[in-house]
C-alpha cells in the first residue's frame, strides 16, 4: 500500500466508525479503560476480578468465533518460535546477546539483589556472552558470512554453539522471570507484616 502519513492517520481515526460492530467494540474498550482508571483510585478487588473476567470473556468469544483461524495462527507462532530457537537468524541472536548484556550490567549496578541471584545471573549471562564471542570468532576463522544463515547452520560447531547459547538464554530469562515474581511476592508479604 502506498498511503501517505496523513492518509494512514485519517484511516486510523475513521477505522472505529466503519461499522456498528467496530463502534460497539470501541465503546466496550472505552468503558473498560474508564473502569480501570477509576479503580486505580478506589483499589476495589471486586472491580479487578470483574474486569479480568470481562476481558477474558471478550477474548474467549473472539477465539471461539475465529477458532479455525486462531488454531492456524497459534500453529504458525509455535513454528516461528521453534525456528527462532533452533535456527535463529543473526539479528535475533544479536538481540538475545544485547538483552543478556543489559541483564548483566543491570545486575552489576542493582544493589537490592541477593548474592545468590547475582552469582546465578553472572554465570548465565557470561556463559551466553562467551558462546556468542566463540560464535563470532569461529565465523571469522572459518570465513563464514554471518548473513548467510544456511552456511552457518551447516557448520556443526556453529550449530552447537547457537543451540547451546539459545538454551542458556532461555534458562536465563525463565530464571529472571521466576526470581522477579518471587521477589515481588516476598516484598509484598514483607510490607504487609
Amino acid at each position: 500500500m502506498d498511503l501517505s502519513l496523513i492518509q494512514q492517520f485519517l484511516t486510523f481515526i475513521t477505522l472505529p466508525f466503519q461499522s456498528f460492530l467496530t463502534i460497539e467494540i470501541l465503546l466496550i474498550f472505552i468503558i473498560i479503560y474508564l473502569f480501570l482508571i477509576i479503580n486505580e483510585k478506589r483499589q476495589n478487588n471486586k472491580v479487578r476480578i470483574a474486569l479480568t473476567a470481562l476481558i477474558i470473556f471478550l477474548f474467549s468469544l473472539l477465539v471461539f468465533y475465529f477458532s479455525n483461524d486462531m488454531i492456524d495462527v497459534l500453529s504458525e507462532i509455535i513454528r516461528t518460535l521453534m525456528r527462532c530457537f533452533y535456527f535463529p537468524n543473526i539479528i535475533f541472536y544479536i538481540l538475545t546477546t544485547v538483552i543478556s548484556l543489559i541483564i548483566l550490567i543491570y545486575t552489576l549496578f542493582k544493589s537490592h539483589q541477593t548474592k545468590l541471584n547475582k552469582i546465578i545471573t553472572y554465570t548465565l549471562t557470561l556463559i551466553h556472552l562467551y558462546l556468542f564471542t566463540n560464535f563470532i570468532s569461529l565465523a571469522i576463522t572459518t570465513n563464514l558470512s554471518l548473513i548467510d544463515t544456511a552456511n552457518i547452520y551447516q557448520h556443526d560447531n556453529m550449530f552447537v554453539i547457537v543451540l547451546s547459547s539459545q538454551i542458556i538464554f532461555i534458562i536465563l530469562i525463565i530464571y529472571k522471570v521466576i526470581y522477579h515474581f518471587c521477589y515481588i511476592r516476598h516484598e509484598k508479604l514483607k510490607n504487609k507484616q
